[in-house]
């Protein structure tokens, strides 16, 4: 049954409104003489409910939802009827050559206004007290009408709390018309904006785990944006395979950019990892804390957690603890650079397979402290292949995770990731542990990355900033990184570098426009975007792959979403030569000596450094 905000019928109600405003008018200005004036009534009430039409189709007038009626639509009915007043009166005089009383004018608008305001209104305050008497429930469009939709509509039916399912959307046009459990696919998902309108609903869950970004971004366009959006969560993060209700959150950006895909071997990752004792270095940052709460569905032997970070090993050691009750979880509070009790870990604990996600990885500020780049990134990787590589350890494989920024680097950051990704490869050629580096782009909502940024900007009420019109990412959510990591390393054999398959680079630009409408706003009009211009160490687009390896590329994997590419051969004695040379330039005041030295080692380096601002300081 259509629903009462249905445009068509609300013109019919907007019109009785003009008929009685005019009446009224006229009773009023003339009272014992208003059937001698009837004629302005009779005569020209087909012209001014014309042109009313006319100028409320034009402004989009209808295309309101009146249940959310506030200010603004207040003064779009206002702009629609001055607009239709003056043309109406322009109108008669052009063609019957009088004038309408200065007064029919104001008691026309008067009425014509308050008759249109207070029917909304009524509606309004009826719409709201039957959500009141309903005990506030949603009425709530399932967008999917597969296994997930079945599932999530069954739970909605049996719990009255979670509000009113009021029925499906699905492109398929086999289920066009059929119900489920009594509740019927109304349409295809271009559908959804009419039928919102139309049955009144309050909320929209997407119900399709295996919906990539772009079929997300189609279907959120045809919802208007007040309307709340949930969603089941993608693929990547059901690694239980599991679909209920309580998996169902809110909308995020990562659901719109990333969702790629990925189909994991999850039999031999299983084999891989279980009863098996696993080390992840940086545990308690982004990558590193995802990548330890994954391994745990694969039932390890015991899982160390390696951060130098106390606060970020207190929380993933405490949301595993709770998540894993059965799992041996072992905190290691403990810095990379420290061969000394690094070495004791090893001999002590015996690590199977170590994931090394342990990096500094902002830019700008590697830019001012390169020493501590040069320290951490690829002094403390060092001391990590090293141990995994001696016999007596036994490690099996180790995975380090790299960058797009190690390609054709301009920033200290991508630099002594490239000089890390030679360490790994270096040994990895003659070593009984199965050696690898897994490079990719950006992560959504890691820290420090662009997305909280944005986010948080947008709280404030802007502005967003935006280094540059151009400027374009790789990006993958944590999930789907994390994953495709440890799937990699399945594959590790001798030091390769694997690359992960990332989709299309994405525009900045876009990406803040795509948040800003996200939450709600208008871009440039709630929220302005400004921009500041590249920083040190940054680049317009990133690479994953150079010129040359893009020629050489060995193939895919066994995996379609993971590529071997084919790295120059890398001269053990001669690289731990010059590292060791470049530790001790970081030792004393010598960031510009530094910079030389990495150069040497990585000669597509061009840093890109403002020296006059970063100076030879040292604090």
């Amino acid at each position: 049954m259509r629903r009462v905000n249905n445009k068509y019928i609300w013109i019919l109600v907007d019109l009785i409104c003009l008929n009685i405003a005019l009446l009224l008018s006229l009773a009023v200005r003339f009272s014992n003489g208003f059937p001698h004036y009837f004629y302005l009534y009779r005569e020209n009430i087909w012209l001014i409910c014309l042109i009313y039409v006319t100028f409320s189709l034009l402004l989009r007038l209808y295309d309101c939802f009146w249940r959310y009626f506030s200010i603004k639509e207040i003064i779009l009915i206002g702009t629609t009827l001055v607009l239709t007043i003056l043309s109406s009166l322009v109108t008669v005089l052009l063609l019957k050559g009088y004038r309408f009383p200065q007064t029919i004018r104001f008691l026309f608008f008067f009425f014509s206004l308050t008759f249109i305001i207070g029917n909304k209104l009524v509606w309004r305050l009826y719409y709201e007290s039957r959500i009141k008497m309903s005990g506030g429930k949603e009425r709530i469009l399932l967008v999917g009408a597969g296994d997930a939709g079945d599932i999530i509509s069954r739970e909605i039916m049996k719990r009255k709390d979670l509000g009113v399912l009021v029925g499906f959307v699905d492109d398929d046009r086999n289920k066009a018309g059929k119900s489920i459990h009594g509740k019927r696919v109304l349409g295809s998902t271009k559908d959804i904006s009419k039928i919102i309108k139309e049955r009144d609903i309050s909320s929209v869950i997407i119900s399709m785990p295996s919906a990539n970004g772009k079929q997300i971004r189609e279907i959120v366009e045809h919802i208007p944006k007040i309307v709340n959006i949930r969603t089941l969560p993608g693929l990547y993060e059901l690694i239980d395979g599991q679909v209920n209700y309580s998996k169902v959150r809110e909308l995020q950006i990562e659901d719109i950019l990333g969702r790629i895909p990925v189909n994991l071997d999850t039999d031999a990752i299983s084999d891989y990892i279980k009863n098996k004792t696993i080390l992840v270095s940086g545990a308690g940052g982004s990558i590193g804390s995802e990548l330890a709460r994954q391994v745990c569905y694969y039932k390890p032997l015991r899982l160390i957690l390696l951060d130098k970070s106390e606060s970020g090993l207190y929380s993933i050691f405490n949301k595993l603890r709770v998540e894993w009750p059965d799992l041996l979880l072992v905190p290691l509070l403990l810095d990379i650079v420290n061969t000394e009790k690094l070495k004791n870990i090893f001999q002590e604990m015996k690590p199977d397979i170590i994931f090394h996600a342990a990096a500094y990885k902002h830019v700008p500020i590697l830019e001012y402290y390169p020493e501590e780049a040069i320290w951490n990134n690829v002094i403390g990787t060092k001391n990590l292949v090293e141990l995994a590589h001696k016999e007596e350890n036994k490690v099996e494989s180790f995975v380090m995770i790299s960058s797009d920024k190690a390609i054709n680097p301009t920033s200290v950051m991508g630099a002594s990731k490239r000089v890390a990704e030679m360490i790994v490869a270096a040994y990895g050629k003659d070593s009984r542990t199965k050696f690898a580096s897994v490079r990719f782009g950006n992560v959504l909502d890691s820290s420090g990355s662009v997305i909280p940024l944005f986010r948080e900007q947008i709280a404030k009420g802007g502005p967003v900033t935006v280094t540059d019109r151009e400027a374009k990412r790789y990006f993958m959510t944590i999930p789907e990184a994390s994953r495709m990591v440890i799937q990699a390393g399945i594959f590790a054999k001798s030091g390769e570098v694997f690359v992960l398959d990332m989709g299309e680079p994405v525009n900045i630009f876009d990406l803040a426009k795509e948040m800003i409408k996200l939450m709600g706003f208008e871009p440039e009009k709630d929220i302005a975007i400004e921009f500041i211009g590249l920083r040190p160490g940054e680049k317009l687009f990133e690479e994953l792959m150079s010129d040359v390896e893009k020629s050489q590329m060995k193939s895919h994997t066994p995996h379609e979403k993971i590529f071997v590419v084919s790295t120059q051969e890398v001269d053990r004695v001669k690289l731990l030569k010059e590292i060791s040379e470049l530790e001790k330039l970081t030792q004393g005041s010598h960031r510009g000596e530094i910079i030389k030295k990495i150069q040497e080692i990585v000669p597509e380096y061009k840093p890109n450094r403002d020296e006059g601002l970063l100076g030879e300081y040292r604090w």
